[in-house]
């Protein structure tokens, strides 16, 4: 029931919505791209760095995604790693599921209730954020402008400590309790260091857009290793 066909066809509308949103949002932005005074070679290598820049956090996606396909089947998987583009916050969704229904994951009795269920509270749970950036996305403006105090120059500063925030938040929480994540996370950091000490003599624009590709396959690969050795538990 998981993969059937009639997943299929229920899933793919919301699947087309976001390969339609991002077409959309492709072509405004090349549109306004001349208006901010960008040149035609800078949106080409942004585009082109934008694009390398994404192998990695995909790669990673989709070997995820192959945990949540066991559970709740390929399509639902798909629309929902589409549409939100998190695969830990599904697992989340499917587990909180499994726990309410009184049941464990991978088990004979994820049953259809078990999918219909698992369909709702991965949906129901992210509307807030959804409805968010659906009402305010366009006053973004207004609200750097009231945290930066009307002093433009602030606003870059905020966007970089709000990007530092975000990525100590996906790496914190693999630290502690110490287990063998840590090893992915302090790995990739050290080659990061070096490749940004590295680049700022070199100024290799390949090692720009691939950066943050090798760090994360880096890291997997070290934390892979170390797991089969048994240095740390998994």
């Amino acid at each position: 029931m998981a993969n059937s066909l009639v997943m299929w066809l229920a899933c793919a509308p919301g699947v087309l919505i976001v390969l339609y949103q991002s077409w959309l949002f492709f072509r405004r932005s090349i549109k306004d791209a001349p208006r901010v005074g960008l040149t035609d070679k800078q949106v080409k290598a942004a585009i082109r760095s934008a694009t390398v820049t994404s192998v990695g956090p995909c790669f990673v996606m989709l070997t995820a995604m192959l945990s949540l396909m066991l559970y709740v089947g390929a399509p639902l998987a798909w629309l929902r790693v589409d549409f939100i583009g998190s695969v830990s916050y599904e697992l989340q969704g499917a587990n909180f599921t499994a726990d309410g229904m009184g049941i464990e994951l991978g088990s004979s009795a994820m049953n259809a209730d078990f999918l219909a269920t698992a369909a709702i509270v991965m949906s129901a749970g992210c509307i807030g954020w959804v409805i968010f950036a659906a009402l305010f996305s366009d006053k973004m403006d207004k609200v750097n402008s009231v945290m930066a105090g009307g002093n433009a120059a602030l606003v870059p500063v905020l966007g970089t400590g709000a990007l530092i925030g975000v990525y100590s938040s996906m790496t914190l929480d693999k630290i502690y309790p110490m287990k063998n994540q840590v090893v992915a996370v302090f790995s990739s950091a050290l080659v990061m260091a070096f490749i940004t000490k590295y680049n700022k003599k070199a100024n290799k624009q390949w090692l720009k857009e691939w950066g943050l590709t090798i760090c994360m396959v880096f890291g997997m690969i070290c934390a892979t290793v170390t797991e089969g050795m048994g240095f740390l538990p998994a």
